[in-house]
């Protein structure tokens, strides 16, 4: 009773719990005004997110998870994403009618969750999966933590309701005391951590269980961060829009106040950059792995305000503010990516006017890893041209034992699967099989050599080992502005032979024809693109769009839930192997080539091609010894 007895005592109320402002862990950024408005407009229209139904935050709400198509929205419900507006603009702002809204459901979770005697945990069998799951923990603790504070400044509270409220927050704390509880090895621990510290902060002074909670925290904290991001600042979950959602709680975390740590603060730094490097010209985020196609453009003023770094403030803003380093070409070794962004020489006319070209070739964990070794995207002359499948969501739970498990599929949902499989990137396909991701050791980065040249001729090299026996190299071989080559190499070891795809997925905007063995597309007035094998037995495929059988093939999911039907097409080998597939990508005109001009030896490590188009001949050279430099040689007739 004794720390009742504090919060009877006004004069402490008043100079020791509002001290502590609301944690904004999602680095919002609204005025007084816009939070109050936002607020408002969920108490009278209801709350949602994404594309799921609106939910009347003013009645009961229904925690049960009732179809598995929706576990992504119970996750949101259960962390109490809803009220998280309501608690940020009550910060600004107190109102009641702001408040009590997210006071009743706090209570009525605990009713449901919380076994009140005891301080502890409870869940109702098949009721939901998510009232106690880990991240859900993180999230709600501190939104929990700021209504048991918020409301105990009342002198006419209800001491049955405080304490209901504190019992809460015992409970989250005894979930979140347990190591075995805290997911380390992802993000979600990240979140875990961060709640806790948040939590033990507000009530450190008050309560031994909080001040070692917030120690617990901070310690797990740290160790996750640099765990989870590599030296260079790059998250190692394959997806950089995770990067950018653990990012904006690291600074929420930081700008709360919650951590003081000199090495942090300057790590923020190399994160933010390292984020700077895969936001496209159009100012969208690479969307790799479990990524959407999130827009992230802002106004000038707000790039100021929320960004660290001259580089960040530049690609969200189209170069408005902020400017980029002369490094064109940046490989992340230890994470596994190759990106350039090339200026075309046109740095005053903004980033949209940039080439861009990003490769993934990281392996360090199932963890929002899709089957997608060695694929890329690309964007030039001002287009989205090659472009990543998407997440779609995590809707349908595979069960343990199931063959989709095995596989390494944790959901089942149909357009789920396909955004996770191999045919929806940009790389080889073998046999029509998925690339393997369960049983496997994960090979870290498989980025290997990568050399670009005064006229901006970039060469990158990756390798990686695919079902256990086939080796696969890929040379990227980029011209910016110009034309693009794609050399594909592979060996099974076991001497097994396999059909070939080597993939290529366009953007929605962009229609396909195709004649012969190459196909064309028209991208606006002054730009067209042609696309052709550059070796002989390639077979292209039809273009699919939008197809739903044999299989489903032709899709882009640029959100979740979200499914768009896009040109897909493929250049094949049939029972091979050892090979190489070469295709050029060219803005110029329609290209002519003399397949039995090109070559390219067993080993795939010398190359020759050329091609005529409206601009000469061009004749391009690779040699690629074993440990050396590249020797290249590129000529234009």
């Amino acid at each position: 009773m004794a720390f009742y007895k504090f919060l009877l005592d006004k004069h402490i109320r008043d100079n020791y719990f509002m001290k502590i402002p609301y944690e904004n862990l999602t680095s919002r950024k609204k005025s007084k005004e816009e939070a109050t408005l936002e607020a408002y407009d969920i108490l009278e229209k209801g709350w949602s997110r994404r594309n799921y139904p609106f939910i009347d935050i003013n009645n009961p709400i229904s925690w049960t998870l009732t179809s598995q198509d929706e576990r992504s929205w119970n996750f949101y419900i259960h962390s109490w994403d809803m009220i998280d507006i309501l608690l940020y603009a009550y910060d600004k702002a107190p109102e009641d009618k702001i408040f009590n809204p997210a006071l009743n459901i706090a209570l009525d979770w605990i009713d449901q969750y919380v076994d009140i005697k005891a301080n502890a945990p409870v869940n109702y069998e098949n009721s939901t999966d998510f009232a106690w799951y880990d991240m859900a923990v993180g999230l709600r603790a501190y939104r929990l933590s700021y209504i048991y504070d918020a409301y105990t400044q009342n002198v006419e509270k209800n001491d049955s309701i405080s304490a209901k409220l504190w019992s809460g927050i015992l409970a989250h704390q005894a979930y979140l005391n347990l190591d075995s509880n805290i997911t380390f090895h992802n993000n979600h621990g990240y979140y875990q951590a961060a709640g806790q510290i948040a939590m033990g902060r507000r009530f450190k002074e008050t309560s031994s269980v909080m001040a070692f909670a917030l120690e617990q925290g901070i310690s797990r904290f740290k160790i996750m961060l640099n765990q989870q991001f590599t030296e260079d600042g790059v998250h190692r979950e394959h997806s950089p829009d995770y990067h950018r959602m653990v990012y904006d709680t690291l600074i929420g975390v930081i700008k709360a106040d919650l951590i003081k740590d000199e090495e942090i603060l300057s790590f923020t730094y190399k994160i933010e950059e390292a984020l700077s490097w895969f936001i496209l010209p159009n100012q969208h985020i690479a969307n790799f792995g479990d990524s959407d196609w999130r827009l992230m453009r802002i106004k000038s003023s707000a790039a100021e305000r929320k960004w660290q770094t001259s580089m960040m403030k530049f690609v969200t803003t189209n170069g408005e503010v902020g400017k980029l380093g002369s490094n064109e070409l940046k490989e992340f070794k230890e994470a596994g990516y190759f990106i350039v962004r090339n200026s075309n020489s046109v740095k005053d006319l903004g980033y949209d006017k940039y080439s861009y070209l990003a490769q993934t070739a990281a392996f360090h964990s199932r963890t929002h890893k899709h089957a997608d070794d060695l694929s890329f995207i690309w964007y030039d002359r001002g287009h989205n041209i090659l472009i990543d499948a998407g997440r779609y969501g995590y809707i349908g739970k595979a069960e343990m034992g199931t063959e989709l498990w095995s596989q390494g599929y944790w959901y089942t949902h149909p357009n789920r699967l396909y955004c996770e499989s191999t045919r929806a990137h940009n790389t080889l396909e073998f046999d029509d099989k998925d690339y393997m991701r369960k049983g496997v050791k994960p090979y870290g980065s498989a980025t290997k050599r990568s050399k670009q040249y005064p006229n901006g001729l970039t060469v990158l090299e990756t390798e990686c080992k695919h079902n256990k026996s086939i080796r696969h190299v890929r040379v990227l071989v980029y011209m910016p502005n110009q034309w693009l080559i794609v050399f594909d190499w592979f060996k099974d070891n076991l001497d097994g032979l396999h059909d070939i795809k080597q993939w290529f997925h366009f953007d929605s905007k962009i229609a396909l024809t195709q004649f012969n063995n190459s196909y064309h597309c028209k991208l606006d007035d002054a730009n067209e693109l042609h696309i052709t094998n550059l070796l002989k037995g390639a077979q292209g495929s039809e273009v699919m769009n939008g197809l739903k059988e044999p299989r489903l093939q032709g899709w882009f999911s640029p959100a979740e839930r979200e499914f768009v039907p896009s040109d897909s097409i493929n250049f094949s080998l049939s029972q091979v192997n050892t090979s190489s597939l070469a295709t050029l990508f060219s803005f110029n005109s329609i290209c002519e080539v003399k397949l039995e001009d090109n070559f390219a030896n067993t080993s795939g490590r010398k190359l020759y091609f050329t091609w005529t188009d409206d601009i000469g001949v061009h004749e391009f050279s690779l040699l690629r010894e074993k440990d050396v430099e590249f020797k290249v040689k590129y000529t234009l007739k």
